[in-house]
């Protein structure tokens, strides 16, 4: 039983090299700048950044505690997260995501185009 532990181990680094190692190289000639930069993380309250690069990827998060009950039904903090990111695929077209993600799970609201997204300049939450 060690022998076959030790061989799909060695098997699995193997597959995860080959993996790494066949990935597509990174474009060169591609200067994507960074447009707009924040970031805040008190450690305590939550936290929330954005980002906006040159090549139209925008991310936007925001992150905060609230009170809810646990299956037990005792009161606990848990996070409660609003954010939006955006990016222009190859076909030239604007793909959007809009979610919030809490103790009940990941709720996502996505879209293509111009519209519905988080625009440049914005932060999250988008409504």
């Amino acid at each position: 039983m060690k022998q076959f532990v030790v061989l799909a181990s060695v098997c699995c680094v193997l597959l995860a090299g080959r993996v790494v190692l066949s990935a597509p190289a990174p474009q060169q000639g591609n200067d994507v700048q960074v447009v707009r930069s924040f970031s805040e993380n008190n450690g305590v309250d939550g936290y929330k950044f954005t980002y906006e690069l040159s090549d139209g990827q925008i991310r936007s998060e925001v992150g905060t505690y609230r009170d809810v009950k646990d299956a037990e039904g005792k009161d606990v903090k848990s996070l409660f997260v609003q954010g939006s990111y955006s990016f222009v695929g190859p076909d030239g077209q604007t793909y959007w995501v809009n979610y919030t993600a809490d103790e009940n799970g990941y709720h996502p609201k996505v879209g293509t185009g111009p519209t519905g997204g988080i625009q440049p300049g914005q932060d999250a939450p988008i409504a």
